[in-house]
């Protein structure tokens, strides 16, 4: 159950969705506190969509230098990103990631075992 972001009250609503550059996200409103907010998913605060961010991060660890990270999303993408941004998305997001790759990995290896 998701509780209000300021006064973490149970007592919200949706109220519609948001939409800009990172994608479309319900909107929800606290009736206690009047506030209305986002449910965070990570990535709050990004100018990049996640899917760029998770793409980059997860190029620079399989290997590729960060010049051809920025390369390719600028090539494939059309996004201009400096190599210090991929280098403080791979800090920032990297175990995140990694505990999300570990656990879809271990589900798989499970899945391989009992059959």
């Amino acid at each position: 159950m998701l509780n209000c972001l300021f006064c973490k009250s149970k007592d919200i609503r949706k109220r519609g969705f948001r939409n800009n550059s990172a994608g479309k996200k319900q909107k929800y409103q606290c009736f206690d506190c009047k506030k209305w907010f986002v449910q965070d998913d990570g990535f709050k605060r990004m100018r990049y969509k996640p899917e760029i961010i998770s793409r980059a991060i997860h190029m620079h660890i399989d290997g590729f230098s960060l010049f051809k990270v920025q390369y390719h999303l600028w090539q494939h993408d059309g996004v201009k990103v400096t190599r210090r941004t991929i280098s403080q998305w791979t800090k920032k997001y990297s175990n995140f990631l990694k505990s999300d790759t570990l656990a879809s990995s271990a589900k798989i290896k499970r899945k391989a075992t009992l059959r």
